[in-house]
């Protein structure tokens, strides 16, 4: 904490970041040079954006060679369990990662009382919306009036963040409406 690096900022990390965007971005523009730089620069973007945020670590290894394939990083707050990031090798996908990781998240959210919503995070496509609907997560345009992200980070230790109440959502938000306009 503090001034102690992220422990996801390694380089096998941002190769799972890498390849990740490679599958997901090569399929658009026909030109794989064109799809590589953009790639890569969604990449490097990506990459400082997870490991700069709150969050726990959770890593997929392969069982034979011990090296990173995937990683996720979740983030409990309020009443919310987010799935914030999720990068993987092409391996991984293979292997189909991101479902236990999602049935990780969903076990433990299930598991704590003060947990009431499990976030997926947004889709970027909507072919991804399809898959998650498939196994029973609505994609919620108005999210959130719907999960409850007033509170602290919680971590599983059972430690909690600092307060930035400011920044959390109105609670009128989360009143119950008393009729059609409000």
């Amino acid at each position: 904490l503090g001034n102690e690096p992220a422990p996801h900022s390694s380089l096998a990390h941002f190769r799972c970041v890498v390849e990740h965007e490679v599958r997901l971005l090569s399929p658009n523009s026909g030109s794989l040079d064109d799809d590589l730089l953009q790639a890569l620069a969604e990449a490097i973007n990506r990459f400082n954006n997870c490991v700069s945020q709150a969050g726990e670590l959770r890593e997929y290894r392969d069982s034979n060679t011990g090296e990173i394939i995937a990683f996720a990083q979740e983030a409990a707050k309020g009443r919310v369990s987010r799935g914030q990031w999720f990068y993987a090798s092409d391996a991984a996908a293979k292997q189909y990662v991101w479902f236990h990781s999602v049935q990780e998240i969903v076990g433990r959210s299930i598991e704590n009382p003060d947990i009431d919503i499990v976030d997926l995070g947004p889709s970027g496509t909507d072919a991804f919306s399809e898959l998650k609907a498939k196994y029973g997560f609505a994609s919620v345009n108005d999210w959130h009036t719907v999960a409850d992200y007033r509170g602290r980070f919680k971590y599983e230790n059972g430690d909690e963040g600092p307060s930035w109440k400011q920044l959390d959502p109105p609670d009128w938000l989360f009143e119950k409406k008393r009729g059609p306009f409000g």
